[in-house]
């Protein structure tokens, strides 16, 4: 029987997904009659193959299965290729779908343009763990056609799951099994080269379903695999380029460009990952692929539409071997490569993070990121009227790397600028040098703390008698009478008149804002943990500024559906997390006080702030923290990313690490007073629980969904050492057969972001998992030993003297960077409150001997908790409040 499709089913160990994926075939308008189905059983484990068996009993006069031993996908494609009988050909993954309509489309357009063209592409939509388009989707945005790939060149076609191929057109040609990534891109090549024509069809669908989480995750776990790099070196791009300057004497352009597409995921890389590749191998990775780059033209280097503009510069250094050529003109330079100019040094847009302004002075505070020129003679310069004026110049930590090398270097930058009683008006310009002359930065860009946003002309800040605009330089000028109602209402109407809804409801908001503010008649607090729990330090100190001032409007946020918001409601006033009460009140309020310090926290109008930003900047946060600092966050929570208010420390050696030059905070940000959560920590008199509580690894989750608060899983979680190492150590016979011998139970807490996922852990009856309505406090309370591995929440146990293990299998992996920290100050083996274990045997025999001597504190480690802590009373609470009041008083002078 002649086919007028054959689908190539590549099938392993996806019992789950696939019915629906030949279901679809099924269902397709075009008759499951015309569609010759081969489903390839690579060797699956699951009950893949039984299901391919299914089909092919219903249908078999065109469901061909073949079962073989696993050799990847490649090698399963290739068996089926032996048995394709159909006009046209597919590829299509077993965990994915087609639309009803899309063969029938496929078809009409093939007989349209049969003689055009070998192939025929359809668009690639997520679905599942991530929905939308494909990046590379542009190329049917003008519809139905044959795309010339000689001069629509960037027309990528990577994937033959998309593609439908002529039967004939695919000839002798099968994948290559040597490579696991890029294999349908070179497949491809072959095919597409002898017409270099691809049809387009924009009305069919090719649903791919996304079980990595989206293809930044998908990416991260190939960065991971030692095939990523030299298989795919060698069998992929310097087999291509050989293939075709043999056989065309030239690389044809759409070749080019899949190229560029995948090497620019490559120097997205800060530097190539730990322990993937010896170092022998490295140096013959990047020599081999920097080999390449001759190869690529210019113009389809520039044209890759995923990588800023200095990664396409460092790209085109590693392919002529040199620094960029400087060419001058009147105003700028150009960075130029094969004569042809690439960037303006005065495109490099400094970054304002703060201005400071009062009557006798202005300062200016940002960041600047530069191109490592040997020109450049000063990084950072400032004029101030046409006047130059000195600037403070440090180098920041976020200088930008790829594979290893700089290609940006970045500055912070503090410029004061001196006044005379005269000085009613002036123009601040920011710039670099280079060769002697200054570069004046064309346009700013400005953070969430500046007081101004570039997305509005009318955006304005007014503070301590002067007002800054965004007018091609800071224009600053004093406030004269009646200078604040004109810039507000010339604000309003930009934000009226604009096309975007959440402009026209700020001025809604920002109206609502002025009224509020005059009908304040209390020091309003906005006190908070979680949005969906409360039991941190937010609701320790609310608790207390509900009994004790009453003469503060202190109101805690949460949201309404949270076990904890009936029972704070009898403490004190709530208000709806994701309310738009909350919203107006975070502009009207004193401070924002709260145990968890995310943007939204403290921001609710994230990442549409740009309307709000005038009054934003002179917000309060406080950072109750909710765990002690022992590792270095300053990533995450220094100056330029928080700008807290204050920041709370219980430890001695927490509070001098937020004292270091990477954060950026001075003593009087720093707040030595004890969390408000120690307040309330008491123990039972009987303890017979052992708590194993780890904490998370972000390289094991996949993306963070903002509306629910929850991470999902990366794929391969439950082969990871994480998980067999805590799945193994809950469920060790040894562990609960003593644990039942000296009167104990073992109980299993792992992180809120794991929470979701705790039923992937095997349960025997003897252990007690617990839920995230669990209270930390109560955990404490009822627990003799915690376990864990490098969690701050345990902090609060060794402060009540009891006893703590430590199990850090993964030391190395955990500290290599690929988590949301590095080490700080806490050394585990010099600072921890216990033992130290780093497998599963020794954890388990420390447990029991912890069990056998009644759990208790060893003198040494109580001893190392004595001097850790600052206090070791009750009047933590009572410490925040003065902190809070002495700071906002001196705030205000």
């Amino acid at each position: 029987m002649q086919y007028l499709f054959s689908i190539v089913m590549a099938v392993y160990n996806v019992e789950l997904y696939l019915r629906e994926a030949v279901d679809s075939l099924i269902a397709q308008d075009i008759g499951f009659d015309k569609i010759q189905l081969i489903l390839v059983d690579d060797g699956s484990a699951d009950g893949s193959g039984a299901i391919c068996d299914e089909y092919a009993a219903r249908y078999p006069d065109n469901v061909v299965v073949i079962h073989k031993e696993n050799g990847g996908v490649s090698s399963a494609r290739n068996a089926g290729l032996a048995r394709v009988q159909g006009r046209y050909v597919n590829f299509m993954d077993s965990d994915d779908k087609l639309t009803a309509n899309t063969l029938s489309l496929v078809y009409s357009f093939f007989e349209a343009h049969y003689d055009e063209t070998d192939v025929v592409s359809i668009p690639f939509v997520f679905f599942d763990g991530k929905t939308g388009e494909h990046i590379l989707n542009y190329k049917f945005q003008s519809g139905a056609r044959v795309i010339d790939l000689k001069t629509e060149w960037d027309a990528a076609q990577l994937s033959s799951s998309s593609a439908f191929i002529k039967r004939e057109a695919v000839g002798d040609l099968a994948f290559d099994v040597r490579l696991h990534y890029m294999e349908d891109a070179k497949f491809m090549h072959m095919i597409l080269c002898k017409k270099e024509t691809l049809g387009v069809m924009p009305q069919g669908r090719y649903m791919y379903r996304d079980r990595s989480a989206g293809m930044h995750s998908a990416r991260q776990g190939a960065v991971k695999d030692k095939r990523w790099y030299i298989p795919k070196l060698h069998f992929y791009y310097e087999e291509t380029i050989r293939y075709f300057l043999s056989q065309f004497s030239h690389l044809p352009k759409f070749v080019q460009f899949v190229m560029m597409y995948d090497i620019q995921w490559i120097v997205e890389m800060p530097a190539l990952p730990q322990g993937v590749l010896t170092k022998d191998e490295e140096a013959e990775y990047l020599r081999g692929l920097y080999a390449l780059l001759p190869s690529i033209d210019d113009d389809v280097i520039l044209a890759q539409r995923n990588i800023k503009i200095e990664r396409k510069l460092f790209l085109l250094k590693k392919k002529y071997g040199c620094m960029p050529e400087l060419r001058f003109t009147e105003n700028d330079a150009a960075l130029c490569y094969g004569g042809q100019p690439i960037r303006t040094l005065g495109s490099r847009q400094p970054r304002i993070d703060f201005i400071r302004m009062a009557p006798d002075s202005l300062s200016v505070e940002g960041r600047f990121t530069v191109f490592p020129l040997p020109e450049t003679t000063s990084p950072v310069i400032a004029a101030f009227n046409s006047e130059p004026l000195s600037c403070q110049v440090f180098e920041d930590s976020g200088t930008l790397l790829a594979l290893g090398e700089v290609i940006l270097n970045a500055y912070r930058f503090r410029i004061d600028i001196p006044l005379t009683p005269d000085v009613a008006e002036g123009d601040l310009r920011i710039g670099t040098e280079a060769c002697g002359r200054a570069i004046w930065a064309e346009r700013y860009t400005f953070g969430p703390f500046s007081g101004l946003s570039e997305w509005y002309r009318s955006s304005y800040y007014i503070r301590g008698g002067w007002c800054v605009q965004n007018r091609g330089g800071l224009s600053f000028s004093k406030v004269r009478r009646l200078e604040a109602p004109k810039r507000e209402l010339r604000f309003l109407w930009e934000l009226a008149t604009a096309r975007k809804h959440r402009a026209r409801r700020a001025v809604l908001n920002r109206l609502a804002y002025r009224f509020l503010r005059l009908f304040k008649r209390r020091p309003l607090w906005l006190i908070s943990d979680r949005e969906n729990r409360a039991g941190d330090n937010g609701e320790a100190f609310f608790r207390y500024m509900a009994s004790e001032h009453p003469e503060v409007d202190a109101r805690f946020i949460l949201l309404k559906g949270s076990p904890d918001y009936k029972n704070l409601a009898q403490i004190g006033r709530m208000v709806p997390a994701d309310s738009r009460r909350r919203k107006l009140l975070s502009l009207v309020c004193d401070y924002q006080i709260s145990s968890q310090a995310g943007r939204s926290v403290y921001n609710p109008y994230t990442p549409k702030d740009a309307p709000y930003r005038d009054i934003l900047a002179g917000r309060r946060f406080v950072f109750l923290q909710h765990g002690i600092t022992q590792n270095n966050l300053s990533d995450w929570q220094k100056r330029p990313n928080q700008n807290n208010f204050g920041i709370i420390a219980a430890a001695k050696p927490e509070y001098e690490s937020f004292l270091a030059p990477d954060y950026q905070y001075s003593q009087k940000t720093v707040w030595l007073t004890g969390f408000p959560r120690f307040d309330r920590l008491v123990s039972d008199a009987e303890l017979r629980q052992i708590t194993i509580m780890p904490t998370w690894r972000r390289y094991l989750m996949g993306t963070l969904d903002t509306q629910t608060d929850v991470w999902t899983l990366a794929p391969g979680f439950t082969d990871s050492d994480y998980y067999s190492f805590y799945n193994s150590l809950i469920n060790s016979d040894r562990l609960l057969e003593a644990a039942k011998k000296w009167g104990y139970h073992i109980a299993f807490l792992p992180h809120p972001n794991l929470q979701p996922y705790i039923a992937l852990f095997e349960r025997k009856k003897e252990v007690l998992f617990l839920g995230p309505e669990t209270l930390y406090r109560s955990v404490y309370q009822k627990s003799a030993l915690v376990v864990t591995d490098y969690s701050s929440a345990v902090f609060d146990f060794a402060y009540l003297r009891h006893p703590v293990l430590y199990a850090q299998f993964d030391k190395d992996h955990f500290f290599s960077g690929e988590h949301t920290f590095s080490k700080g100050y806490f050394d585990y083996e010099r600072d921890g409150f216990g033992e130290v274990e780093y497998d599963l045997e020794h954890t388990v025999d420390r447990i029991i001997e912890y069990m056998e001597n009644g759990c208790q504190m060893k003198d040494e480690y109580r001893a190392r908790a004595d001097r850790f802590f600052a206090f070791n009373d009750r009047n933590n609470c009572r410490r925040v409040y003065e902190k809070l009041m002495e700071a906002g008083a001196a705030a205000e002078n």
